[in-house]
């Protein structure tokens, strides 16, 4: 590992490690701000790395040695998973039956495929592996699924800018997230590639939309079952006051939840 870099913030006089990992066919990024960081961070890295490259032997639908495609090809069933994945599969199952079958990785015409949930998760376990270690001001983005704990500087939350459909380099708005996760779904990027799991077609109701709540995994697969849904997916939130969202659809910005409530 070369590419690791320690300044000192901006803010506050912390000390900021960052390094970026690519897996996935992406880059996954990691930041610790700290007032002193230890040389221990440079395994602390490296572990985090491994955890993703693990994921990536999990459930890599491109893989022909992932479990995952072992899974697909009924090469391997479910009960004979891992633990860790069969909970990843059990988590799907959740947010597929809260979103009324809009997220549903089973209805897939190659076979189940949790890739619009694994992504924020593994965000999420890599940022708690982070603070479990002592390090608790973490920003972990895994492809524009972000995961943050704690500050980024005393006294100050994350800051995380949510990009504008058309332009890459354009801010439509921001959230500060204090032990949260904000994903974003579009496709502004690949062009149309999301299948609505209801009619197998490559349909999307807005241009962007994206989850901000206490769970990564859940906010990556909700993002994109909204994108998919419309406006309509807002119901789905009606009994979790914790999370929020921001919806793209045509020239219009809709928000809801308490992190867009400024």
């Amino acid at each position: 590992m070369t590419n690791l870099e320690v300044t000192i913030a901006d803010t506050g006089g912390w000390q900021r490690v960052t390094h970026a990992e690519e897996v996935w066919g992406t880059v996954v990024t990691f930041e610790i701000r700290h007032p002193v960081i230890g040389e221990d961070v440079q395994q602390l890295f490296v572990d985090g790395a491994a955890f993703l490259h693990e994921v990536d032997r999990w459930f890599s639908t491109y893989r022909t040695d992932s479990l995952i495609t072992a899974l697909r090809n009924g090469m391997l069933e479910r009960e004979q998973m891992p633990a860790i994945v069969q909970a990843v599969l059990t988590n799907c199952e959740v947010v597929r039956d809260l979103t009324d079958g809009v997220f549903d990785p089973w209805s897939l015409p190659d076979g189940v495929d949790p890739s619009g949930y694994v992504k924020g998760w593994a965000a999420d376990v890599v940022a708690d592996l982070f603070v479990s270690r002592g390090y608790p001001n973490v920003n972990v983005n895994a492809a524009g699924d972000v995961t943050c704990r704690g500050l980024q500087a005393p006294n100050e939350p994350w800051v995380i800018g949510i990009r504008h459909p058309d332009h890459a380099f354009e801010i439509i708005s921001t959230v500060r997230l204090f032990n949260q996760a904000c994903a974003t779904s579009g496709e502004y990027e690949r062009g149309p590639h999301i299948l609505d799991p209801r009619s197998g077609e490559r349909k999307v109701a807005l241009r962007s939309a994206t989850v901000v709540g206490p769970d990564g995994g859940m906010a990556d697969a909700l993002a994109t079952a909204l994108l998919i849904r419309g406006r309509d997916g807002v119901a789905w939130f009606s009994d979790m006051p914790e999370w929020s969202g921001l919806l793209i659809e045509g020239e219009r910005a809709l928000t809801f939840g308490p992190a867009f409530d400024a």
